[in-house]
């Protein structure tokens, strides 16, 4: 049989879907300390997750959660927040999400 599609899919422009996420405010995106990574694997974790962020800035976000316990690493709309600190827990990092006050 052949499939056809006979209504369009709903899209969501982007200007509305930039609409949404201004509408939610700033999150943080936290990453905690884990008792298994080394300085550097976190360093490059926040790399791969956030490709934004420098080398330098990286090393001291990592050194924030591994000293504190936790440290902020990027202030985003709410759905970029949730996208990236998934991205931590797929690469087996313990992070949440945090209004911005």
């Amino acid at each position: 049989g052949v499939a056809v599609l006979t209504k369009k899919p709903k899209v969501e422009p982007v200007l509305e879907t930039k609409r949404k996420a201004k509408f939610e405010g700033n999150w943080r995106v936290l990453l905690h300390r884990d008792e298994w990574a080394t300085l550097d694997v976190g360093q490059e974790a926040i790399m791969i997750v956030v490709p934004t962020i420098s080398h330098q800035k990286a090393h001291r976000i990592a050194m924030e959660a591994h000293m504190k316990g936790i440290a902020t690493v990027t202030i985003v709309p709410k759905t970029i927040a949730r996208a990236l600190s998934l991205g931590f827990w797929k690469l087996g990092f313990t992070s949440s999400i945090a209004p911005e006050l």
